[in-house]
């Protein structure tokens, strides 16, 4: 059994790195931070900078922004200042209602929004929120994680510098240093009432998949896959229903739905592709729940060991990452070869 100790580290990592999220996290991360930056103003801006790393405009520039049938920072920056917590962190604007939505369009129409790219900027993921307003500036700077604030400064005046208040997270080289032994000891060894919350996984983005079946978003890949014509080209065979279950989950959080999905290490994406296969294998084989929990707990421990060595936001798409992580389904009673009977 592992110790105590170093459990209670992958726990708070795990729990760290697999939050929910609404919409995809680039973007949120821009509204998150432009938020805490009105919040320290301590008024509606009237005007906004939005100074970005490379890889945060890339992301964040041609994805749906949830509640408002449009794509891209401008109307993610101006709801995060209209209507936008930062105790929300990554759901931020989930209290986005019609008339904020119209008045974020207004906003924009008046030209009140600047996004530039961040020169200079050696981290791949950097947000910096200025918002001016009554003869004041505040900002707020995001670096390292998708919700991990480094300094909020009021009028120059620095009021936070690496001091995370609660509810953020926080620098993450204090982590424990995962190995593949490690992950796999953790996960077939943790008692189950330690790592129980894991499921949430599953809750969230199964449902997900099943809310993005009430609409049309992103190329509707998962609705197609899952009508029944569709079985005549695709099949209609447990692999085909756990590409339909990913693949609706992945078109609304990317369309712009209103749906909360649980992220892994920043990615929304990543998040849904180390949960469903193995939740969608899982009920179909008749697994057990401590198969399902150590199964979940495997493949989304898998995917951060991974981008702890190369970093978020990196070249290699989280999607693959996680697919590694989620090719570790349960197999169930009919394999029981380890003692424990915990066989995966």
């Amino acid at each position: 059994m592992i110790e105590e100790k170093i459990r209670e580290q992958i726990i708070a990592l795990m729990k760290r790195e697999i939050v929910p999220a609404v919409g995809c996290t680039e973007p949120m991360a821009v509204a998150l931070c432009v938020a805490r930056a009105t919040e320290t103003l301590g008024s509606k801006p009237e005007k906004i900078t939005a100074l970005l790393s490379a890889n945060i405009l890339k992301n964040a520039m041609g994805v749906g922004i949830p509640g408002t049938g449009m794509i891209g920072l401008p109307i993610a920056i101006a709801l995060g200042a209209l209507i936008g917590k930062s105790e929300y962190k990554l759901e931020v604007l989930k209290d986005i209602t019609p008339e904020a939505l119209e008045e974020g369009k207004q906003f924009i129409n008046e030209g009140r929004i600047d996004i530039q790219l961040k020169q200079d900027c050696c981290d791949k993921l950097y947000v910096e929120a200025i918002c001016e307003g009554g003869g004041h500036i505040a900002s707020a700077i995001i670096q390292g994680s998708h919700t991990g604030f480094v300094s909020t400064s009021y009028d120059n005046a620095v009021m936070l510098i690496d001091e995370m208040p609660d509810g953020f997270e926080g620098d993450d080289s204090d982590d424990i240093e995962l190995n593949l032994r490690l992950v796999y000891d953790f996960a077939m060894q943790a008692p189950l009432d330690e790592i129980s919350f894991i499921l949430e996984t599953r809750d969230y983005n199964l449902k997900a998949a099943q809310e993005s079946l009430k609409g049309n978003y992103g190329h509707c890949l998962g609705k197609t896959m899952d009508r029944p014509l569709s079985h005549g080209i695709f099949g209609n065979t447990i692999f085909s229903r756990i590409l339909s279950k990913t693949a609706l989950a992945t078109d609304a959080r990317m369309g712009g739905a209103l749906i909360p999905v649980m992220s892994n290490s920043g990615s929304g994406n990543q998040g849904i592709c180390a949960t469903n296969p193995v939740a969608v294998y899982a009920i179909e084989n008749e697994n057990t729940e401590e198969e399902l929990i150590r199964a979940l707990t495997l493949s989304h421990l898998t995917a951060i060991y991974i981008k702890q060595s190369l970093g978020k936001l990196s070249a290699l798409c989280g999607c693959v990452v996680a697919s590694i992580g989620s090719s570790c389904l349960p197999r169930g009673k009919e394999h029981d070869s380890q003692p424990d009977g915990h066989d995966l």
